[in-house]
């Protein structure tokens, strides 16, 4: 069974984060899918975020794990993420070598995370999957908060963002918001990305 649906258009998805920065596509990954994830992630090992990093405020708590360690212990993980990585390939990215994936877990009631760019040693690319909850995605215009545009990013979903050196762009990366969950329920993402020295 695949981890991410038909009906993504991967070529424009990459164009569109090359161009904007950010690129969302809704239903990207199965219900069946995020399931399967939510079971598997689900016990973590969870740790506290640090509430405060410079300017910027979060709450909520994550674990990382290293992508050449995924199969023995995470293995639908291990799947989406070479199905990921293949369609990234496919599609004209194929520098695109993640090694880390993020698991992030936000509970009802948390702030999420306020604005930041995401840090430059994740090269290239950061692809962000929902497998449970929801949250507002605001891509901004500056450090401040000010929206250029809000995506609602729900389970399933997949957010694209532009990382340092993509496609000419020295430092590209884009200016963002999560918001706290919505619905009532926390929010779980995976964060698939390429770490570099």
């Amino acid at each position: 069974m695949a981890a991410l649906a038909g009906h993504l258009r991967w070529s424009t998805l990459l164009r569109e984060v090359s161009e904007h920065g950010v690129a969302v596509a809704a239903c990207a990954v199965g219900q069946p899918c995020c399931a399967q994830l939510r079971v598997e992630l689900g016990r973590g090992p969870f740790e506290r975020m640090a509430p405060v990093i410079g300017s910027i405020q979060q709450e909520g708590e994550s674990f990382e794990v290293r992508v050449e360690r995924l199969k023995p212990h995470y293995p639908a993980l291990a799947y989406l993420c070479d199905e990921l990585v293949s369609q990234v390939h496919r599609h004209g990215l194929p520098e695109w070598l993640p090694n880390e994936v993020a698991v992030q877990r936000y509970h009802a009631g948390s702030l999420g995370i306020t604005p930041h760019r995401d840090p430059r040693r994740f090269a290239l690319l950061v692809a962000v999957i929902t497998i449970a909850g929801s949250a507002p995605f605001t891509l901004c215009s500056n450090r401040a908060g000010d929206p250029i545009r809000t995506w609602q990013v729900n389970e399933g979903s997949l957010v694209l963002l532009r990382g340092h050196g993509l496609f000419s762009h020295i430092d590209g990366r884009p200016i963002h918001v999560v918001g706290g969950p919505t619905g009532g329920i926390a929010r779980t993402s995976i964060g698939i990305r390429m770490e570099v020295p």
